[in-house]
């Protein structure tokens, strides 16, 4: 509800800020018409646009007191460069045709970011912030290598979208296309080689942040829970509640936020189900004739047994059957006094005891939280009742005046920047309409067959490429968020 609240307030602000600007201009307003043209401010539906020269000196001043050093960078630069294009052509390749192969339903390896379908809406902050740093440098990048290059910056600025901010840089184009193909190659590739750079810098730092902050955190040994949703049906009495130090849920050990994660994203493929004594089945057995409650779902219980959950003895196949096939239960007591896990196929249990697994409905499953110091939590639910309303941290304070805010947001700013600024190297390097790679890949064409092929032939077997390569990816995008909204 407040995302949704603050999403309505940006939408009246810019609303209000548009019907002003409507208002000045059309008033002729001089003094507001000229603070437009000072500042090189532009207002649009929903988005704001910045442009201005006040930064090409510096760029001319760093382009020329470091050409020497800008010269090798860049050579790195194209060099990294063509290296990642054949990469990022096998990837989305790779990804494409996985929405149609026989596991469409794991984690695609590339997919579009879009807030609220597939990363929270919550964290607009960090995508916004991300996006800046990236997008700066990736422009960057390009302006220096133009300057060092004797290519003129026209013109530098920002594209506020909504809330994220797409930073640009506008250069000479006709003195661009007029260098030499490989002096070309230096500026288009320049971008991404700030990117790959930005990533692998995030990135170490990223991997080194639980030995900076293990003096006052302990990392790799639980998480704890540092947020619940106040409407969360699993938040208080014998759920979970906020500095619970989680160890393990399910047969699945947890040591850290990402491990919790992949233990919620086995738990919903594999069905939690659990070794009981024989005694135990045969004592608080209150099963029923079997009824198909729909979908392919039987229960054995009587609709006014609260509390109680039919299980399904999971029998090995060679084995004579020596229990009922469906027992119901008391889940809370069974869950308790089981002795191990035995989801994994073939499903083994201890000496007298029998592998049982509840029979749950409407995608409902079921979680076994051990806490530190305190009873296991138990529970039936959504999975996104976790995944969405309980939030977790790796880093345990020592001490109980240290909170969680600082490790957490430079771990998360930090994985943000990675996967941006990844992305943004992976994607811009395609043969994509309006990314650099449609140029680089025409400008490789050029040194590749300018002996052998006519110019015209060149500019069409580099525009069905781009065409080729722009339809895949936007079908895939299309693909993974219409997979995503709909799952």
């Amino acid at each position: 509800m407040d995302i949704i609240i603050g999403f309505i307030v940006i939408i009246a602000i810019y609303l209000w800020v548009l019907f002003m600007d409507r208002f000045f201009k059309s008033c002729s307003h001089y003094a507001y018409i000229q603070f437009l043209k000072g500042t090189g401010l532009e207002i649009r539906v929903f988005q704001f646009t910045w442009t201005t020269t006040a930064f090409n000196k510096v760029l001319l001043k760093w382009g020329n007191n470091h050409s020497k050093f800008l010269n090798i960078w860049f050579n790195l630069g194209l060099c990294a460069s063509l290296i990642l294009l054949p990469v990022s052509i096998y990837l989305i390749l790779v990804a494409f045709f996985q929405n149609f192969s026989s596991n469409a339903n794991e984690e695609n390896i590339i997919q579009p970011v879009v807030p609220g379908v597939n990363l929270p809406a919550s964290e607009m902050g960090y995508y916004s912030l991300t996006l800046l740093i990236s997008s700066v440098l990736h422009e960057l990048g390009h302006a220096l290598a133009a300057v060092q290059e004797d290519v003129n910056v026209i013109n530098v600025g920002a594209n506020v979208i909504f809330i994220l901010p797409i930073a640009y840089v506008n250069i000479n184009s006709d003195k661009l296309f007029s260098l030499n193909p490989w002096k070309r190659l230096k500026i288009l590739c320049a971008g991404v080689w700030h990117n790959l750079l930005v990533a692998f810098l995030a990135y170490l730092l990223y991997i080194t942040l639980p030995y900076i902050f293990s003096p006052f955190f302990d990392v790799g040994d639980g998480i704890i829970v540092s947020r619940i949703h106040e409407k969360s049906p699993i938040l208080g009495g014998r759920g979970l509640n906020i500095g619970d130090k989680l160890t393990k849920i399910n047969d699945c050990e947890i040591e850290d936020e990402n491990s919790w994660y992949k233990c919620l994203s086995t738990i919903k493929t594999n069905k939690p189900a659990f070794c009981i004594e024989a005694d135990v089945i045969h004592n608080l057995d209150e099963s029923v004739h079997l009824k198909n409650v729909g979908n392919g779902v039987v229960s054995c219980c009587n609709s006014d047994n609260h509390g109680k959950l039919c299980f399904e003895y999971l029998d090995s196949k060679d084995s004579i059957l020596e229990l009922p096939p469906y027992a119901c239960l008391p889940g809370r007591t069974v869950i308790e006094v089981s002795t191990n896990f035995c989801s994994a196929d073939p499903h083994w249990c201890p000496k007298d005891t029998f592998c049982f697994r509840p029979v749950l409905v409407n995608n409902t499953n079921l979680f076994r939280i051990k806490r530190v110091g305190r009873n296991d939590v138990i529970y039936i639910g959504l999975m996104s009742d976790l995944w969405r309303t309980v939030v977790v941290s790796s880093y345990i304070p020592k001490y109980s005046f240290l909170g969680y805010a600082i490790p957490d947001v430079t771990t998360k700013f930090l994985g943000y920047v990675v996967m941006f600024s990844m992305g943004l190297a992976i994607v811009n390097i395609l043969p994509c309409l309006f990314m650099d790679g449609q140029h680089i890949i025409n400008t490789l064409f050029h040194i590749v067959f300018s002996n052998h092929l006519r110019t015209t032939h060149i500019k069409v077997f580099s525009a069905l490429v781009t065409a080729c390569f722009t339809f895949v990816l936007a079908i895939h995008c299309v693909i993974i968020i219409w997979t995503k909204i709909s799952y």
